[in-house]
């Protein structure tokens, strides 16, 4: 994302993705940082039986229409990929 933030208000769509597939999706609002929605994606998703650093999330703010490729590193931080 341009500014790597999101606002509570905005509408935000996280694409998890393994293997350079996309295995599941999740939307919705509330959320104050992308590690927070990336969190609650993966939370909310079928997908417990890897580790969350497995995959790669594509973070869009439906809201501005921008988006950002993150990653989980081994430390638990959210690392923004280049595209």
């Amino acid at each position: 994302m341009e500014t790597n933030r999101i606002n509570p208000i905005d509408d935000v769509r996280v694409q998890l993705n393994f293997d350079g597939r996309e295995k599941d999706a999740f939307q919705g609002s509330g959320f104050h940082s992308i590690e927070e929605a990336i969190r609650n994606a993966f939370d909310a998703t079928d997908v417990g039986h890897l580790n969350i650093e497995d995959y790669v999330f594509v973070v869009t703010n439906m809201s501005t229409g921008t988006s950002g490729r993150y990653r989980i590193n081994a430390g638990g931080h959210v690392t923004l990929l280049p595209e």
